[in-house]
């Protein structure tokens, strides 16, 4: 999986949802499993970045690829594609 078609499930959730509540989200496509990381206090939203790498780098097996989307700001998300080690990475404006 791309990080462009983790982009594409993302939009359509935000679509559906909402953005104000949107959760860290992690795709592992071997296992084809999606999971939401929840109770991160608000006090910590300024290191969500590093609480959601290592919570995603946790429930990866050792060298699984992993897609993780998280809110980078009021208009944007990050999405973070780890593969065979390497981290890629591009933020989305919300539309």
């Amino acid at each position: 999986m791309t990080i462009d078609d983790f982009a594409s499930i993302t939009r359509r959730i935000i679509e559906r949802d909402g953005f104000d509540g949107y959760l860290p989200t992690l795709c592992l496509p071997s296992r084809r499993h999606i999971a939401v990381l929840e109770g991160v206090p608000d006090e910590q939203q300024k290191e969500i970045r590093r609480i959601a790498l290592a919570w995603a780098a946790d429930k990866a097996k050792a060298d699984e690829e992993f897609l993780l989307a998280f809110k980078e700001d009021a208009d944007h998300f990050r999405v973070i594609r780890r593969f065979r080690g390497q981290d890629e990475e591009q933020v989305f404006r919300v539309e």
